[in-house]
């Protein structure tokens, strides 16, 4: 057919192999500066820069990143002027020239006004405290009508004004009323207690922190408390700003999830009993046996030591408790059935 008599002449296949090597030296030359241009495959690891100069950060680096200041913001305990935080993270593969967004502490620290805490509630204050960046330091009681109510707030034992600059992080005494009533509070049960958390628990509980003893040398977040004194009882009272000092053990060397199930146990236990009823005597002697395993047990992760803290009983015996070898099955008690005899838990 003449349609396609072009097909025995030979330029036609001269002309599409000519045409095929165009196509794809260009779709080449396409891909290659495409590569050049996007750095495909030339990739660099991001340095750790946190606490280094931001300045010095830019002249080791600038040639391989674009640094790009964020906010400059003050941390204590932090070295001024240095990158506090960076994005990319250190170790990430980008390719040269990547944006770096940086974050680096101020040179000077950061300042905020007081707050007007005089007559607000010692709560109130603590939160408001908090709020714009402060801290307590200590309460100091005195005479005035009201019981907790703040009366005064200092820093360094000189009194601040509300609205006065001061740098923000600042640790305040919060000068408060005793009340007309007794000049006594209950402790707080501190144990299992996360360090973060104690020193506002104890202010909230109208008392300030003593001693801080460290067993274990760990990171804060680990820490929590093991011992505090004076020992907590559920009728102790002291009086109002006194000191509790407290002891710290890591959660890697105290099993504290068990020691809060034998602790919540107990308290499950004898909220049964005192909506059913039955005698104070009987209570008593529950939460006498409890508290002393909960004194004497390890609560260790040991399975060895965990078999013989779980041999730890109460029993009655003047002037103080001891252990002896039976073992109680609380898990197996029925507690809807069973009429407790007080001598369950006591030699004859």
């Amino acid at each position: 057919m003449k349609a396609f008599r072009f097909l025995k002449d030979k330029w036609f296949y001269i002309s599409l192999i000519i045409m095929l090597l165009v196509v794809v030296v260009t779709f080449q030359f396409t891909f290659n500066r495409l590569d050049r241009f996007t750095r495909h495959g030339e990739e660099i690891e991001v340095p750790d820069m946190i606490g280094m100069n931001y300045d010095t950060a830019v002249v080791n680096y600038g040639e391989e990143f674009s640094f790009l200041l964020l906010d400059s913001i003050y941390v204590k305990d932090f070295p001024e002027g240095a990158v506090y935080q960076q994005n990319p993270a250190a170790g990430s593969k980008v390719k040269k020239g990547r944006n770096v967004y940086v974050i680096r502490t101020s040179i000077a620290p950061e300042i905020v006004l007081m707050p007007n805490l005089r007559n607000l509630s010692l709560r109130q204050a603590m939160v408001s405290l908090n709020a714009v960046g402060l801290k307590v330091d200590k309460l100091e009681f005195i005479d005035y009508f009201a019981r907790n109510a703040v009366v005064e707030q200092k820093i360094k034992g000189e009194v601040v004004t509300p609205k006065q600059e001061v740098v923000k992080g600042t640790a305040v005494t919060l000068v408060v009323g005793y009340g007309n009533g007794e000049k006594k509070t209950n402790l707080p049960d501190l144990v299992g207690v996360r360090l973060e958390d104690v020193k506002n628990q104890i202010n909230n509980a109208s008392l300030n922190i003593g001693t801080e003893i460290f067993i274990d040398d760990d990171d804060p977040k680990n820490l929590y408390v093991i011992r505090m004194e004076p020992e907590y009882s559920i009728d102790k009272k002291v009086p109002l700003g006194s000191l509790v000092n407290v002891w710290y053990k890591s959660i890697d060397n105290f099993d504290f999830a068990w020691y809060k199930y034998e602790k919540f146990r107990r308290d499950s236990m004898v909220e049964s009993w005192r909506v059913r009823k039955l005698s104070t005597d009987t209570i008593n002697y529950v939460i006498d046996s409890f508290n002393y395993i909960l004194k004497n047990r390890k609560f260790s992760y040991d399975s060895v030591q965990r078999a013989l803290d779980m041999q730890l009983i109460f029993r009655k015996i003047e002037p103080k408790p001891v252990a002896i070898e039976e073992v109680i099955e609380v898990d197996d008690w029925n507690f809807d059935d069973y009429e407790i005899d007080t001598n369950f838990f006591y030699d004859e």
